[in-house]
């Protein structure tokens, strides 16, 4: 049987060790994330058969994530079925681990595909660039920001890190009027604010200010050698220019890396288009999959 336990700061490690292991990485399933996370999914974890496993609680019972860690030589029939039996739910499978238990599991296995979850991925050279028509919205707005404002962008750092929590609590108060939505978000970021010291191998961000005005900020996360994620972007929508800015000069700042996953869109019609806005070069593919009794 396993046994889970809830996700804890001290397990960071451990996890990030079997999260590497995994051919295909989604920015859902990185420590930082499920933490954030945590109040609203009530991320478990547990350890077996070298691999970490993950459930989330939902309605009366539980949804499982992807087991992470090596996919490559392992009996999956076997290895799921005797730690979770059948008729169970899995979310966030990637494309590579839904083909392996395809080929496992065969009609046993019900696909769904989860479009609103697959995450954006763009090539980082051509978002700092900007170059061609196809970006002409987005290079102008920033260029109207970077010429008209006396700007700069400060990592973000544990001495300076209250700036960006009353930047992001009176962000939030203003949004929340307009949306009513944004509370488990606001939580979430919060929750990364709050525990940056224990990330710090592995997350970023800077703050952009123009004169002595916070006026946006991103969180990122180191994802491998060739990968970041971005996993936060605020900024205010009355400083014209500030979101494509920052999106610019925080690539800039890691521009040594490949590729950007910003995450996925939710089915959120606004937030598809601009993401497909910036041209995305390919996803991370979602999958919801349902292991059927006899």
């Amino acid at each position: 049987m396993l046994e889970f336990e809830r996700i804890s700061i001290n397990l960071i490690e451990k996890y990030n060790h079997y999260y590497d292991l995994c051919i295909e990485k989604g920015a859902d399933t990185t420590f930082i994330n499920l933490w954030a996370w945590d109040s609203k999914y009530q991320t478990e974890i547990a350890f077996k058969d070298e691999l970490c496993w993950l459930r989330f609680k939902q309605d009366n019972g539980y949804i499982y994530g992807p087991p992470l860690g090596n996919w490559q030589n392992i009996n999956w029939q076997e290895v799921i079925i005797s730690n979770l039996g059948k008729n169970i739910r899995f979310k966030s499978i990637s494309e590579f681990l839904m083909k392996k238990w395809q080929n496992s599991f065969g009609s046993q296995i019900n696909i769904i595909e989860d479009r609103d979850n697959w995450e954006y991925l763009y090539k980082i050279s051509d978002l700092i660039s900007l170059t061609g028509e196809r970006y002409r919205n987005q290079r102008k707005l920033s260029n109207q920001f970077l010429r008209n404002n006396n700007y700069r962008l400060v990592e973000i750092e544990e001495d300076n890190i209250l700036h960006i929590k009353n930047f992001q609590h009176k962000w939030f108060e203003k949004k929340e009027l307009e949306f009513n939505n944004l509370t488990q978000e606001n939580e979430a970021i919060n929750r990364i604010l709050c525990g940056w010291k224990f990330f710090k191998h592995k997350i970023f961000g800077y703050g952009l200010w123009v004169e002595d005005e916070l006026v946006g900020y991103t969180i990122g996360e180191k994802q491998d050698n060739e990968h970041i994620i971005i996993h936060i972007e605020k900024a205010l929508s009355t400083v014209r220019g500030s979101y494509p800015a920052i999106n610019k000069l925080t690539l800039e700042k890691n521009k040594t890396y490949k590729y950007v996953n910003r995450e996925q869109d939710l089915g959120l019609i606004g937030l598809r288009k601009s993401k497909e806005e910036y041209n995305p070069i390919g996803f991370v593919k979602k999958y919801q999959l349902v292991l059927q009794g006899d």
